[in-house]
């Protein structure tokens, strides 16, 4: 069986510094650490070698260990002049166009991600974004398409005027891809990164700054080690906390972290709060408190699930219930169910649970791991918004203070202080009522018409700058040193995911040459996880044929 992440013990490296005590959260850095170094060093051997492809690809795999499970660092330099030199050793056939200075100037956009779903925050930014922008035209590459592109994206997309781009559908492998996007960029003005933390790809066509259109990256994933530091000529930032971490743990100058809100809808009902209570068999008085995350968001490593936080609450107030969208029912909430009669529903992931808000009376947010996006949606139908924030300040990477929701969220610093404002909400109507209007107010900023302006001053901000000409050189060398304080010593509780290394190999085979694939299947045979015959024939197919097959299925 392939061995999860955290599992494997920590080895002594000499070069770096040790757990100052004989501290859980220490050991398990360190050894996160050790485990990502190793990959670092394949990565700058393949390079040294002359091996490009196998040096992003062990790049790649170097970021996935870091990204889920946490290292004490969150980018790292060496990495980033990995990227650089691949990119320098590479012949791209373009030709530089001339710079645009001025957001007024910049008429098409090229938005690259790496994959989009049907539920998440991350594809919805995406076409929110493109709608918001209607006087440019906007366009879509896909690195890694694996899955139905939802109609929301294509429509935005298509009424902007662009067109979408699926990158490994072309034949040939990933440094192909690399020299086909530059060549796809070179049309636009500028460039917007909304891809996976571990997507090298475009980092590689965009390393040399003063070579194509700046390139712009989105901190979506703020919390997250990510790769990119050394490539975007600005980082986006969608709150302060991200913003800190962006300039002191990152590298990045300060000029080129730049500010933005997340992007949400205007609030359309489509129906009375009268009409969602009866649709979904609430009663006239009962109190609905909602929550809406992925379920990964609500998991308790430690501690009462996230359902039992809610029983004293629930037992006290016996006209309330609480919804929960996207947990659905796990095992550990079973019990607070019971002992509230009922009154606790763990939902399904739904594309978009509009119902749920308009039914709602105050909006609660996921814990231990927060969802600033649907705080943003509940603050639009006016809903009051409650979040728990037990963590030192230190840590408030971990808590809300995004654009859109400062002033707008009460945020209890202890479990009473939560159950103190629940209590207060639901007992006092006009209190809700006040509370909702701040929220309203407070996410104004993050819809349309004034997230356009933040927008505007983010693209000048950005093109005020002069081109990133090695941004690897610039990054302290403290970013590849792990650290042991806050937020760091919590972060894999709250963030981390007992993902197989070996799975995340086996998935990104594909991308290689087909001499780098019989390679890489050649040691994981010798590694002993090659399971099958079978599973070898499936792993010599190159990505693009697979693709291209399941978009066919998909249509």
């Amino acid at each position: 069986m392939a061995e999860a992440f955290q599992t494997k013990s920590p080895e002594k490296v000499e070069a770096h510094p040790e757990p100052t005590n004989a501290d859980p959260a220490e050991t398990l850095i360190l050894g996160n650490f050790n485990r990502f170094e190793a990959r670092v060093s394949e990565a700058e051997s393949f390079l040294e070698q002359g091996n490009l492809e196998l040096a992003a690809f062990q790049t790649m795999l170097a970021a996935t260990i870091a990204t889920h499970a946490h290292c004490g660092i969150f980018a790292s330099k060496r990495l980033e002049l990995v990227i650089r030199k691949i990119s320098e050793k590479l012949v791209f056939q373009d030709i530089p166009a001339p710079r645009k200075t001025r957001a007024t100037d910049v008429k098409r956009v090229l938005h690259i991600a790496s994959e989009v779903s049907k539920v998440g925050g991350l594809s919805r930014m995406v076409s929110r974004w493109i709608s918001a922008d209607p006087d440019r035209s906007n366009s879509l590459v896909l690195t890694r398409y694996r899955n139905t592109i939802p109609a929301h994206l294509e429509e935005s997309v298509k009424s902007s005027g662009g067109k979408i781009h699926l990158l490994n559908q072309k034949t040939g492998s990933m440094l192909d891809w690399v020299r086909h996007l530059r060549q796809i960029a070179r049309d636009f003005d500028l460039i917007v990164l909304h891809t996976h933390c571990e997507d090298v790809l475009p980092l590689i066509a965009f390393a040399e700054g003063e070579k194509h259109p700046p390139a712009l990256l989105l901190n979506h994933a703020d919390h997250l080690f990510w790769l990119g530091p050394g490539s975007a000529h600005a980082v986006l930032n969608l709150r302060n906390a991200a913003d800190e971490i962006t300039r002191n743990r990152r590298g990045v100058a300060a000029e080129r972290s730049l500010m933005l809100p997340t992007l949400v809808d205007n609030t359309t009902w489509r129906q009375t709060k009268e009409q969602a209570r009866q649709s979904l068999g609430i009663g006239k008085d009962e109190l609905v408190l909602l929550s809406v995350a992925r379920g990964a968001k609500y998991r308790s490593p430690e501690g009462p699930s996230y359902a039992d936080r809610f029983v004293p609450i629930l037992q006290k107030h016996k006209n309330t219930r609480l919804i929960v969208v996207g947990s659905g029912m796990p095992n550990d909430w079973q019990a607070a169910a019971k002992a509230t009669g009922g009154r606790i529903a763990g939902l399904p992931e739904q594309a978009d649970p509009w119902k749920y808000f308009e039914a709602a009376d105050i909006y609660v947010d996921s814990y231990p791991f927060s969802s600033s996006t649907s705080l943003m949606e509940a603050a639009g139908y006016e809903l009051p918004l409650v979040t728990l924030f037990t963590a030192p300040d230190a840590a408030s990477l971990v808590g809300i203070n995004h654009l859109g929701l400062l002033g707008g969220v009460i945020q209890a610093r202890s479990k009473a202080d939560w159950e103190l404002a629940l209590a207060r909400l639901l007992s006092d109507e006009s209190f809700r009522r006040v509370q909702g209007s701040a929220a309203r107010e407070s996410v104004r900023i993050a819809q349309p018409d004034e997230w356009k302006k933040w927008l505007e001053r983010a693209y000048d901000d950005a093109l005020s700058l002069p081109p990133l000409r090695d941004g690897a050189m610039e990054m302290p060398d403290a970013t590849d040193r792990p650290y042991f304080g806050e937020p760091d010593r919590r972060h894999e509780s709250i963030y981390g995911s007992d993902v197989s290394l070996v799975d995340i190999e086996r998935d990104y085979i594909g991308l290689l040459s087909i001499k780098g694939r019989i390679r890489a299947i050649r040691n994981l045979s010798g590694e002993g996880h090659l399971r099958s015959r079978a599973e070898m024939l499936r792993l010599l197919l190159p990505e693009w044929l697979k693709t291209r097959a399941r978009r066919i299925r998909n249509t």
